[in-house]
């Protein structure tokens, strides 16, 4: 089976770059026609279930029916492989955007889609600028457009889960948005960091309960990272649902919820 992995990879490897070339092309021809993004994002979806199909990942997504269309959240997400991004972009149930460095809108392809999808630059290692980008962010959601991001800032080295940064919860509590504990469980199995084999394997993409930032003021931001963090770690704890949907999964205040498949 390893000896197979290691044969399949640069194949594997070469169709996720297929895939970006060919998705990112048509989300750029389809991109006069679509000032919502919404369009754009079916497109940057189907890109990240071909990647997930290419490597044999299994995605299942549970508690879809937490959040809605028609508001817009902070999700939020631990993060342990490059596997992570295509997870979330593949199975969260609504549209949302993400934030990136400014750098990665001129990669060729992928960079052309995040800037007429409507993702979010930031300018960093300037403070005025950085400032003007996440203003431009708050408005943004607090005008109706859902952000993703994992608040570790990089991916785990050993499967564990790392201290959050703080940036995503201001975005949330000045926006005034609720923020989603996302947990995805199996992707560091299947692609850590130290390797760019990727195995086959299952994957579990669980969305907590919405947790509303109204509760806490712009100075309470270490209690709702606090209460994220400790709703993905329980989660992680107490592993993926199981096929026959007995296994619970942790909601926002920190009790069992009944798991619901995607």
């Amino acid at each position: 089976m390893k000896l197979l992995v290691y044969l399949w990879a640069p194949f594997a490897n070469l169709l996720w770059y297929a895939h970006t070339v060919v998705m990112a092309s048509l989300s750029f021809l389809i991109w006069p026609f679509d000032r919502t993004g919404d369009r754009q994002f079916w497109c940057a979806r189907w890109w990240c279930r071909l990647v997930a199909w290419s490597i044999f990942a299994r995605i299942r997504v549970h508690g879809a029916e937490r959040v809605r269309r028609d508001r817009s959240y902070v999700y939020v997400a631990n993060h342990a492989s490059l596997i992570d991004t295509p997870a979330l972009f593949a199975y969260l149930p609504h549209p949302f955007r993400i934030v990136a460095k400014r750098s990665l809108f001129h990669v060729p392809f992928m960079g052309w889609h995040l800037w007429t999808a409507g993702h979010f630059p930031i300018d960093r290692g300037d403070a005025r600028k950085t400032a003007r980008s996440l203003r431009r962010v708050i408005d943004g959601v607090r005008n109706g457009r859902s952000l993703a991001g994992f608040p570790e800032g990089t991916r785990t080295r050993d499967g564990r889960l790392q201290a959050f940064q703080p940036g995503l919860f201001r975005i949330a509590l000045k926006a005034g948005v609720p923020v989603v504990p996302v947990t995805i469980l199996g992707t560091f199995a299947l692609l850590p960091r130290t390797t760019l084999a990727p195995r086959p394997g299952p994957v579990d993409v669980i969305i907590g309960e919405p947790i509303a930032t109204t509760d806490y003021g712009e100075r309470g931001v270490d209690g709702l990272i606090d209460r994220t963090r400790a709703v993905i770690q329980q989660t992680l704890e107490a592993g993926p649902p199981g096929r026959n949907g007995r296994r619970a999964v942790v909601g926002a205040a920190g009790l069992a919820n009944p798991p619901h498949n995607g």
